[in-house]
């Protein structure tokens, strides 16, 4: 069997590869993006779960999380071994391992009194870890809630509408989901804004008995004019050029189209009591 040809590495021990996922993270913070630090801190999570990436150090938690947006990281054995596969040209992030180096004496470990082999000192190496989001396999991911230790507002009403809520892991390009029938409705960030909008999906799909599948205009739009809303009511802030750009997507004219949904908006904001 020919033998692999080693990866070339800089001065720090990082592939390029890993260099690039560095420095694309450390840019991240240099603009005051401390999202991940904040995310990781705030995550409240089962003691009990067996998870690789729980039992991780708060770094490495903070550093994987600022790569992938993702709370289960698993390495390509690991996903393997779960029973799912990590496709290939997915994106890796990259995390560090501690490795003890034993003091030895004539070629010799030396042992403690308990017999237990003495560290000389400690030694890091990079290696590459793959979100939860990009593997496919027939296993299904672990059903976990991330719920934030300190819930974002209108969490009562979606109990007294008996709306169930869970932070979980979705795609990227997923933040949140509602059921069309109102009664479930699944977050993936702690963006208060996703949950706003999700919450305002279920509580239309009380209100009318359910709602169409798909991405409808007039749906969107009530769900993301009530987010803004809301938004702004709690003091997170004015994102209203994110919500036009965002009916944009699914109407021409975003003016009219919150105008033809205005008389919904206000129902659902009522059914909210706010």
């Amino acid at each position: 069997m020919a033998k692999r040809k080693p990866v070339p590495r800089n001065e720090h021990g990082m592939s390029a590869k890993c260099a690039a996922a560095m420095e694309k993270m450390v840019k991240r913070f240099q603009t005051g993006d401390l999202s991940p630090f904040v995310h990781v801190a705030r995550i409240e999570r089962d003691p009990d779960d067996n998870c690789p990436m729980a039992h991780w150090s708060f770094r490495n938690q903070v550093m994987a999380w600022a790569q992938t947006e993702s709370m289960d990281c698993r390495t390509y054995k690991q996903w393997q071994e779960f029973g799912r596969q990590v496709p290939k040209g997915a994106t890796s992030a990259w995390v560090m391992r501690p490795q003890p180096v034993y003091k030895t004496k004539s070629g010799q470990v030396v042992l403690d009194e308990n017999g237990k082999p003495v560290v000389s000192y400690m030694r890091f190496f990079w290696f590459a870890v793959f979100p939860a989001e990009c593997t496919e396999g027939e296993t299904p991911l672990p059903e976990r809630n991330y719920a934030p230790k300190d819930l974002p507002p209108l969490t009562d009403v979606a109990e007294k509408f008996g709306i169930k809520y869970t932070w979980t892991p979705l795609p990227p390009d997923r933040r949140g989901e509602a059921t069309v029938d109102g009664c479930k409705l699944f977050v993936g960030t702690e963006d208060p804004k996703t949950w706003f909008h999700e919450l305002a999906h279920c509580i239309h799909a009380k209100l009318e008995g359910g709602l169409k599948g798909g991405q409808d205009t007039t749906q969107e739009t009530v769900a993301e004019f009530v987010a803004a809303v809301l938004m702004e009511m709690y003091g997170f802030g004015d994102r209203s050029g994110n919500t036009w750009g965002y009916i944009r997507m699914y109407a021409k004219d975003p003016y009219k189209a919150v105008e033809r949904s205005m008389s919904t908006i206000e129902q659902v904001l009522e059914a909210m009591g706010v």
